[in-house]
């Protein structure tokens, strides 16, 4: 005889709808019919505990969770959409993990706290975007000319994001998302905001919407990005971050009073040096009249083409990276670290640590070998 658990089929609702998924794709993930999802949810009939098991995983929710009355509000933050012509519901994968941002949020809050994170004086707009992006080097500890030390893309994004999570802003990167959905998302909090990467994007890439998000941000903005120069927030947004990574003195002294650059091969020279992507490089340029609308243009072709060979190199490669190394990029050595020191002053446990990372203890053991390896 079968097994059948009786759970609340208007918690279950809740959490498919929740979480942007329909009844066929539940029911794909738990190995049955669409019509069998809509008679849990009626509550004509009830999943057995295998199926529940199924149905919790693809939800990203424990199995009590079903057993007890919906709660009130969803648990997945609220963003604009900045996307303009994408538009369409959020990805299940993409609602999922800003849930789990949400979460790891709440787990730093209780377990270390927060500090405020760095506050303009004034909001950014078109006419001041210069002035906030100079304002904001100033208030995370950069000169002017301050340009990243490092040797590589990875490094390089990897030095940005340490030093925003220093100052109290939280940055995550998903997996598995196309590039076309988003860049990168934004949720605003006064302590703690949090900035969403889409790790299918280039280091470059990452870096430049990195920017662009903390400009959504210091205007107390919540938003899911393409970064289009199409929307009024979007083109504010792209200033502010093209003016923090590329200052116009940098650029000057960078081009010894040259008056125009005529060439890919030198924009590309320039965005080396400034530890950015050429394209940026190209804008930025364009924006101060150094190169051509055509050269813009070409850069941009260039840039893309240069973009989809390296993603066919890398589809064409066998296997791919360790699980735990994408869930170290994807946490993070900020968070990362505060689970570890949790675990090392005993408040928290290993089966904790594998609720907090949504992880199985064996790649838990592994995230923290590797935080304390790294930061040594």
């Amino acid at each position: 005889m079968v097994v059948r658990v009786p759970i609340n089929g208007s918690t279950l609702q809740w959490a498919r709808e929740t979480m942007f998924v329909d009844q066929d794709e539940l029911a794909k993930a738990a190995g049955i019919k669409a019509k069998n999802i809509n008679s849990f949810e009626s509550g004509e009939t009830s999943p057995t505990m295998r199926q529940l098991e199924k149905i919790a995983k693809k939800l990203d929710r424990t199995l009590a969770f079903f057993f007890i009355p919906p709660p009130t509000e969803s648990d997945v933050p609220e963003t604009a959409d900045f996307r303009g012509y994408t538009g369409g519901p959020i990805p299940y994968r993409l609602a999922r993990e800003m849930r789990r941002a949400e979460q790891y949020r709440e787990t730093i809050l209780e377990l270390e706290g927060a500090s405020k994170y760095p506050v303009l004086t004034e909001q950014i707009t078109v006419h001041n975007a210069k002035a906030k992006a100079a304002e904001m080097r100033d208030l995370l500890g950069l000169q002017n000319n301050f340009i990243p030390p490092s040797k590589s893309e990875s490094q390089t994004l990897n030095f940005w994001r340490t030093l925003l999570e220093s100052h109290g802003i939280l940055v995550f990167q998903v997996s598995k998302i196309e590039i076309n959905t988003f860049r990168g998302l934004s949720i605003y909090h006064e302590t703690l905001p949090i900035i969403l990467l889409n790790g299918a994007d280039s280091y470059n890439g990452k870096i430049f919407t990195l920017f662009h998000e903390l400009a959504h941000i210091a205007n107390h903005k919540s938003g899911m990005c393409s970064l289009s120069y199409n929307k009024n927030e979007e083109y504010i947004a792209n200033v502010f971050s093209a003016n923090f990574l590329m200052p116009k003195e940098i650029i000057d002294n960078a081009l010894n009073s040259s008056n125009s650059i005529e060439s890919i091969d030198q924009v590309e020279i320039l965005a080396k040096q400034l530890k950015v992507s050429s394209f940026a490089a190209g804008v930025r340029l364009h924006t101060l009249g150094y190169i051509s609308e055509d050269l813009l243009e070409s850069i941009r072709t260039h840039s893309d083409k240069q973009w989809r060979d390296k993603r066919e190199q890398q589809k064409g490669k066998p296997g791919g990276p360790l699980h735990w190394r994408t869930s170290f990029r994807n946490l993070g050595s900020g968070y990362i670290g505060t689970i570890a020191r949790a675990l090392e002053d005993q408040k928290v446990d290993l089966l904790d640590a594998s609720y907090l990372l949504n992880e199985k203890i064996p790649t838990v053991k592994d995230l923290v070998e590797e935080y304390y390896r790294t930061e040594s």
